[in-house]
């Protein structure tokens, strides 16, 4: 499981600022899906528990984007 906020620093740092609200707006079904508001995602306080089934929706959009997708490892808490 990874944080959220860990996988919107990556895509701001890899990608741009905007990144991660693309991704969230693609993926807005499952976030909702899953209990959470777009603001959420967006603010991420409290951070948020990304579970394997949402992380693997974002990856996806995010492929689908970017054609790149992100390592959980790189994004799970040291």
């Amino acid at each position: 499981m990874a944080k959220a906020s860990s996988f919107k620093q990556w895509c701001t740092n890899n990608i741009s600022p905007q990144s991660w609200t693309r991704i969230c707006l693609k993926r807005v079904d499952d976030i909702r899906q899953k209990g959470y508001t777009l603001k959420e995602m967006e603010d991420l306080n409290p951070d948020i528990d990304i579970d394997d089934e949402l992380m693997e929706s974002l990856n996806s959009a995010l492929s689908e984007l970017y054609e790149m997708t992100v390592d959980e490892d790189i994004l799970a808490p040291q």
